[in-house]
């Protein structure tokens, strides 16, 4: 799960984040980081927040820090709003199951109703 970050983007995809990167949630709970130096809105609210991304907030709709980060311009931020809204109808293994398909930090959604197929096409681990 730390391969996704607060805002919905998924790292696993990402060359920073496979050799240096932290990811947005590693190393705060230890004390390795300090949140209050973080310059990203979503994920200060995020970590403080105890919550692995903005999806399991209970705020998430009515959110004016993740609202003003998905209103943005660019195609990406977009597409980070659909990564949390999938994940909060069909849960994080679900969004994995696709994510791994990915080439970037986002990427197609199944249609509404073929989220079971995806669950299906998962490799056994």
């Amino acid at each position: 799960m730390q391969e996704i970050g607060c805002c919905g983007a998924y790292c696993g995809t990402c060359r920073a984040y496979k050799v240096a990167c932290k990811g947005c949630g590693i190393g705060y709970e230890a004390g390795e980081r300090d949140i209050a130096k973080a310059r990203c809105r979503v994920k200060r609210c995020c970590v403080s927040r105890r919550l692995q991304t903005c999806a399991d907030c209970s705020e998430y709709e009515a959110c004016q820090v993740l609202g003003g980060f998905h209103g943005k311009a660019g195609y990406k931020y977009g597409k980070y709003r659909q990564a949390l809204d999938y994940i909060r109808e069909n849960g994080y293994e679900a969004f994995l199951v696709i994510a791994e398909s990915w080439t970037g930090a986002c990427g197609k959604h199944p249609p509404p109703g073929d989220e079971a197929k995806s669950r299906r096409l998962r490799p056994q681990t």
